[in-house]
């Protein structure tokens, strides 16, 4: 390893091009990383004695087959490297605007962003994959899409309408040789006796922020051919990264618990790591490794994104689960996935499965059994499954659980349902969504129905003289539980009305597009006695749902 002080001007001269490992994160500078460099140039151009240290860049030389053009992976420092060059090609594009026949208007592209005479390496450095297409209109000269999110494209902006204001071409010329000549930086070059991906970890080990999908990426590429490196991350890690973004450390992480037990957030790398290292026995078992984690992301995006799934009677059991929030199941819903997709588990058997771990979710929920158990216990039930049988296995296991990993029977879950005080509970609104469309053809759109309290939260006169006497105990004990619950578009319009009023104006009950509250037209009146009655139907129906 060599390293030693420069400026940024001499660390971009000459033929050279760095290449940002495809197993880097994309860009990923945010408005204040930004806003300190620009405070920075300024500082350092306004005080004539100074310079700035701009940190350190870390490369490593690669083979090259262009003839002049020196390649480098850049191991650390692509943010910056990145940033420096959206910042040259605003100021370029600024002193054009200022003065398109600027002698020197040339100098910018020419000795700092492109290699001039080499159009097969054309730009001195290249980003990840998913950076390119942006990062090189900017470069190029050409009007980037201004309207994206690309993080890419926001520096730019940044820059673009901090230049627009400095109408001096001696100003921008000043800016320029500030950015080259007064930030210094250390240039460490590795060399052939020296391990990157040691590097890649130490770095994180002192605070650079990778993150754990991040160091399981660098992992895997490391171990990779660089000639095959390209189709590798084409065929597989691209696509997987693409689709799951932002749920890609998730999914790792459930993958992993796939074996039984599911790691910290901060073990997720030295988890996989110890995994992989044992599988891991040449480039062939990486790339299987890889391989199999995009089968698996393939799953869980469609657990992440139900309208993918083909199948329509999965798909309403995905889009259960993302109401639900139960991204716990998601290391079991994968291994049962893998038998459906491999023809273990029938269509109907998987369905099934689903409605089994549905109705385990939905009636602990019900009766307030907290869910802090089932982080460390889904992972587990897969292995404990008879093979042979899995369908049964899974209902039979789920049944018999005792203690915080119960499922409540039949007639627990019944009076739960009919007494538990529901409401502010996150299941309430799935409840009353689900027992609208059981057996219901016409389903209204739920999006804009809020939650109504059939004998409202604060009683009128008139309301505690037809509750009667009791009318405080029954207030106080059937307020917020299922039976006094419903949907409504109107209710603001509702209020505090009473219950024959609500039940007869023009958008009550009885015109209402929903079967819940259609139900309610039957009754004249709204008592202890039929909230208790409505209590009774609704939990009928709730055990035909979430039977077991």
């Amino acid at each position: 390893m060599k390293a030693n002080d420069t400026q940024i001007r001499l660390f971009l001269e000459g033929t050279k091009q760095f290449v940002v490992p495809l197993f880097q994160r994309t860009y990923s500078w945010k408005r204040k990383n930004i806003q300190k460099l620009w405070e920075d140039l300024e500082d350092t151009k306004n005080d004539k004695e100074s310079t700035h240290f701009f940190g350190s860049f870390v490369t490593m030389p690669i083979p090259s087959f262009a003839a002049g053009v020196s390649k480098y992976i850049i191991i650390d420092g692509q943010q910056r490297l990145i940033t420096i060059f959206i910042f040259l090609a605003a100021l370029r594009d600024r002193i054009i605007e200022i003065n398109p026949e600027y002698e020197k208007k040339d100098e910018i592209n020419e000795l700092y962003l492109i290699n001039k005479y080499h159009p097969e390496d054309k730009y001195k450095v290249v980003p990840t994959q998913a950076d390119r297409d942006i990062f090189f209109t900017i470069l190029s000269g050409e009007n980037p899409p201004l309207d994206s999110d690309h993080l890419i494209i926001k520096t730019y902006i940044f820059f673009k309408n901090k230049l627009s204001t400095i109408n001096n071409l001696s100003e921008l010329v000043s800016l320029k040789d500030t950015l080259l000549s007064k930030f210094s930086v250390v240039d460490i070059r590795l060399e052939n006796k020296d391990d990157p991906y040691l590097i890649f970890e130490s770095l994180n080990a002192t605070g650079t922020p990778l993150t754990q999908a991040d160091l399981i990426r660098n992992y895997l590429f490391m171990r990779l051919d660089p000639n095959n490196q390209q189709d590798v991350y084409n065929k597989i890690w691209f696509p997987m990264q693409q689709n799951l973004r932002d749920h890609l450390e998730d999914f790792i992480r459930h993958y992993l618990a796939m074996d039984g037990n599911i790691p910290n957030y901060n073990k997720i790398y030295a988890t996989f790591k110890e995994i992989a290292d044992e599988k891991a026995k040449s480039e062939k078992d990486v790339i299987e490794i890889m391989e199999e984690l995009l089968k698996y992301s393939k799953y869980y995006y469609i657990f992440l994104y139900p309208e993918e799934e083909s199948e329509e009677k999965l798909k309403r059991y995905f889009e259960k689960f993302n109401r639900l929030e139960v991204t716990t199941s998601y290391p079991l819903l994968l291994k049962l996935y893998n038998d459906y997709a491999n023809k273990k588990l029938s269509i109907d058997d998987f369905a099934e499965c689903l409605h089994t771990i549905e109705a385990y979710i939905v009636r602990r929920a019900v009766c307030g059994i907290p869910t802090n158990a089932l982080n460390k216990y889904f992972p587990t039930i897969y292995k404990s499954l008879d093979q042979t049988d899995i369908v049964h296995s899974l209902k039979e296991k789920l049944k018999n659980e005792t203690g915080a990993r119960r499922m409540p029977d039949d007639n627990e879950f019944k009076q739960c349902l009919q007494e538990r005080k529901l409401f502010g509970n996150r299941i309430l609104r799935y409840l009353l969504e689900e027992l609208e469309r059981h057996n219901n053809k016409e389903v209204v759109d739920f999006e804009e129905l809020q939650i109504e309290h059939i004998m409202p939260q604060t009683l009128s006169d008139e309301w505690k003289k037809e509750l009667g006497d009791n009318w405080e105990q029954i207030h106080q004990k059937y307020l917020n539980t299922l039976g006094n619950l419903t949907l409504t578009g109107y209710n603001p319009e509702y209020s505090n009305k009473l219950f024959i009023e609500k039940r007869d104006m023009e958008k009550g009950f009885k015109n209402s597009g929903l079967h819940l509250n259609k139900m309610l037209a039957k009754f004249d009146k709204w008592t202890e006695k039929e909230i208790m009655n409505r209590a009774e139907e609704l939990s009928k129906i709730a055990l035909e749902i979430w039977s077991i």
